[in-house]
């Protein structure tokens, strides 16, 4: 598939099964993080935000919790790309550094390995030069709706 091909996959997969979701949908208007995800001539999936202290934990940095989320969506994102709905089966964080809040933080994920109906996928967040967090998950295909 082209980059072009894939961000369209991208796109529809999302309006098709994300248009609520707490990452990345665009109809989540209060609750939203509003992320939108990019396929770059890589081939990873990328997306540039900017959260300010509503996001926060501690006093100037970003929850944990909204970084597993970004990185979760990531990889997700990258899925979409292919054309595939999949949904988490496992997630692994890895925190490396604090991430401040209001700096732009740039969150990238690709597939690693596919065994069937089962994906492997990466992810990572940047702050700057500085890789702040890391994200592995195992993602299960779902199912092709009946009609």
């Amino acid at each position: 598939m082209t980059i072009e091909e894939r961000q369209h996959a991208l796109l529809s997969m999302r309006e098709q099964h994300h248009r609520t979701c707490p990452v990345c949908g665009d109809q989540n208007p209060t609750n939203g993080l509003h992320t939108a995800f990019e396929v770059r001539p890589d081939g990873v999936v990328e997306a540039e935000v900017t959260y300010g202290e509503d996001k926060e934990g501690y006093d100037g940095h970003l929850h944990g919790g909204i970084l597993a989320a970004l990185l979760d969506g990531a990889m997700t994102n990258c899925l979409f790309s292919y054309g595939i709905p999949a949904v988490t089966g496992e997630l692994a964080v890895r925190m490396v550094c604090p991430v401040r809040a209001g700096p732009k933080v740039v969150v990238r994920a690709w597939l690693h390995r596919r065994f069937s109906q089962l994906y492997l996928m990466n992810a990572e967040l940047r702050q700057g030069v500085v890789v702040a967090a890391k994200g592995k998950g195992k993602f299960m295909q779902m199912a092709a709706e009946k009609t």
